[in-house]
């Protein structure tokens, strides 16, 4: 009795495990794009902002800032953060970058980027600025992809 109670509950667990990979395959195969890797930086990052966009009408704003607010959203040196209308920054991993004020996007050369962050479109747009690596503490260029959405920016880069 308990070996074949033990094997309808391995039949039903390897069950729903198929079932899990198939919901995933499936969503794939619809969403008719490939997850780049990491080493095409320009796609990742662009599908990086659409999952942002995708998981924001799918769950909405709240549990959208949530989840990016949180290092779980963090990806090595990857990672998204919103914008709202007024130019702040609503989530970000980064507690110090949240409701920081849109006149002080400026870059380590003195660059004010922030016009350009705000320029961006549904379409999208690259934006590059000089940060301080904070690995390194030298300059480096920032490449950041922007699209806005329903009144927001979502960015990555």
């Amino acid at each position: 009795m308990p070996a074949r109670r033990f094997s309808a509950i391995l039949a039903t667990a390897l069950a729903g495990v198929v079932v899990i990979v198939a919901i995933f395959l499936i969503e794939d195969y619809f969403s008719g794009r490939p997850t780049p890797s990491k080493t095409e930086p320009a796609a990742y990052a662009k599908a990086l902002v659409e999952g942002a966009i995708e998981r924001y009408d799918r769950d909405g704003l709240q549990a959208t800032v949530d989840y990016y607010n949180s290092p779980e959203s963090v990806d090595g040196e990857w990672y998204v953060f919103v914008v709202d209308a007024h130019g702040h920054s609503i989530a970000d991993h980064n507690p110090d970058l949240r409701n920081r004020d849109p006149r002080l996007r400026v870059d380590a050369t003195g660059y004010f980027y922030g016009d350009d962050l705000r320029g961006a479109t549904e379409e999208g747009r690259w934006v590059d600025y000089v940060i301080v690596n904070p690995q390194t503490g030298q300059n480096a260029q920032k490449h950041t992809w922007v699209m806005r959405h329903d009144g927001l920016l979502f960015a990555s880069g």
